[in-house]
């Protein structure tokens, strides 16, 4: 039995990817999370939670301590894109990257061998690579950000491949697209879930620009089935781009929205400088290890609609 440490794993990527290793005796899953976090949240059964900040070294430290970790899954992250100016780049540094170089090294005293990191699909890469490419793009394209967030998120993944290089630690580096759907609790991330919510609620959906921006959307049971599965695999040493390879603008979207959620008003707001103007990611590596099959949009939004109305708020 391999123990996993998640880190996030409250949030919305963690909380689906609980529900996805739920039953499987070949692990054995420990959280950890911010304390309001876990105040919150519905424990379950035989998976051991422990409360702090990621930035706290010696909350990290007890965790290791008590636990023979075995794999680290990474999923924290405490900005977004949009906190890409002034002393929100020294947050996102401090917030982020130091506590994961300091992650590194308590892996290594404690001699946890693997970690699993959810970087950026879109913000890792550049508006040069996606205006070069008419299709997906590739795991090694150039990556150019334009923004803090995907800087950092780059950063880490450099710091994780010294690591390897260094002292041997395996690692598995997926850069996730824009994944929506059940158990999504964010107010500004995540336009399918935000403008739904919004929708539900009778207020306005804001869209940046002239909503042609076309991004790449993956639903939330799909982005977790293949991070287990190449978990289970034991897929290692590789970046590996988990989306669904199809890019939708923003006018697309709402449109499928209205469709099949109602109508709604639009709040129109100036476009953003750390808009990447297209990425649609290619995840032809993830089928081939995988078999990876995306969900149809229409579906995805359906089945998080159906979810969002059951919500208590």
């Amino acid at each position: 039995m391999k123990n996993i440490l998640i880190l996030g794993g409250l949030g919305f990527i963690g909380k689906n990817l609980l529900e996805e290793f739920s039953g499987d005796r070949r692990y054995s899953l420990i959280v950890f999370d911010r304390p309001a976090a876990l105040k919150k949240a519905v424990r379950r059964k035989g998976v051991r939670y422990y409360g702090g900040d990621f930035d706290s070294q010696a909350a990290l430290e007890k965790v290791f301590r008590e636990n023979k970790v075995d794999t680290v899954l990474h999923l924290v992250s405490t900005t977004v894109p949009a906190a890409s100016d002034g002393f929100e780049m020294v947050y996102d540094i401090e917030s982020n990257l130091v506590p994961t170089v300091r992650l590194l090294c308590l892996m290594r005293k404690y001699g946890a061998r693997k970690i699993v990191f959810a970087s950026s699909g879109g913000t890792v890469y550049g508006p040069e690579t996606a205006h070069a490419r008419g299709g997906g793009i590739p795991e090694n394209a150039s990556t150019n950000p334009i923004c803090s967030h995907g800087t950092v998120k780059l950063a880490i993944e450099k710091y994780i491949q010294l690591s390897a290089y260094l002292h041997g630690l395996e690692y598995l580096v997926l850069r996730i697209s824009n994944p929506y759907g059940e158990y999504h609790s964010s107010q500004v991330q995540g336009l399918i879930n935000v403008a739904l919510r919004n929708v539900r609620d009778g207020k306005l959906v804001t869209v940046w620009g002239d909503g042609k921006v076309v991004r790449d959307y993956v639903y939330i049971a799909d982005c977790v089935k293949a991070v287990k599965k190449l978990i289970d695999l034991g897929a290692s040493g590789e970046i590996i781009n988990v989306g669904s390879g199809k890019g939708y603008s923003v006018n697309e979207v709402l449109r499928l929205l209205r469709g099949l959620a109602g109508d709604f008003k639009i709040e129109r707001k100036p476009g953003r400088k750390f808009d990447v103007p297209r990425v649609v990611l290619d995840i032809r590596r993830l089928k081939s290890l995988t078999g990876f099959r995306p969900t149809d949009i229409r579906t995805g939004i359906k089945n998080t609609l159906e979810w969002l109305r059951k919500k208590p708020e």
